[in-house]
């Protein structure tokens, strides 16, 4: 924003300083005063002239800036979103396999207190038998 403004004050400051140097110039040339009407109406025109120029060239850099600054700002948007979605499968990817573990240690400790209650059954009895 800040070097818009000092764009656009030195376009002012431009335009302004050819027109006060035009009009001194030719204020201080020996012509009559028809010729110097004439002459300042032809540096107002190629002035006007050069200043359309300049604002159609400014025009254009700020278009293309402006669509530079879209387009970078939609590439990082779509890796933003590829980011995203790599994220979301990867944890998906790991709760599944905490899943899958939380299942086959749940097996591995009912299987154990299965042998656990097992034993100590075999156990009580083999002591009753004797």
């Amino acid at each position: 924003m800040s070097e818009q403004n000092n764009g656009l004050e030195f376009f002012k400051g431009f335009l302004f300083g050819g027109v006060v140097g035009a009009i001194i110039s030719l204020l201080y040339a020996p012509k009559s005063g028809k010729e110097i009407r004439e002459e300042i109406r032809r540096r107002s025109l190629d002035i006007k002239e050069d200043a359309e120029t300049r604002l159609e060239v400014t025009q254009k850099k700020i278009e293309e800036l402006m669509e530079n600054t879209r387009s970078k700002f939609e590439e990082l948007r779509k890796e933003a979103e590829s980011a995203i979605d790599e994220i979301k499968a990867k944890a998906t990817e790991m709760v599944e396999e905490g899943k899958g573990t939380v299942q086959k240690e749940k097996k591995r400790i009912k299987d154990a207190i299965e042998a656990g209650v097992s034993a100590y059954k075999e156990e009580k009895a083999a002591k009753s038998s004797k």
